[in-house]
């Protein structure tokens, strides 16, 4: 039986850098850990220690369930990383324009100054 994998919300973290006005590289940096491995986290090819969990709850001020996503299939076809910019089909084949209008981005970090 496999164990369930934590993965990291790239969106919500990628949001989080933003509003913060951090660069990857200083997020790395205060995490004692490479760039690279940012990268690897954020795009769900590894999965992060607790210690590393730990680190990024406390330098992020965000909950664990807001940051963090528990899978149980293979993490590399679970779509985390990035909100699909396509607006979804209907059961009819058509767009469904009034998806459009839903907020993305920074309007999923509340509570985040």
């Amino acid at each position: 039986m496999r164990l369930p994998t934590i993965v990291i919300r790239s969106d919500i973290l990628e949001s989080w850098l933003t509003v913060s006005d951090y660069s990857k590289s200083r997020l790395a940096s205060e995490l004692g850990i490479s760039k690279g491995r940012i990268s690897q986290l954020l795009t769900s090819r590894e999965e992060p220690s607790a210690h590393l969990i730990a680190k990024l709850m406390t330098l992020t001020f965000l909950p664990f369930d807001r940051l963090f996503v528990i899978v149980r299939d293979n993490p590399s076809r679970v779509a985390l990383s990035r909100p699909s910019h396509r607006t979804p089909k209907t059961s009819n084949g058509r767009r469904n324009r009034s998806a459009l209008g839903r907020s993305r981005g920074l309007s999923t970090l509340k509570g985040v100054q």
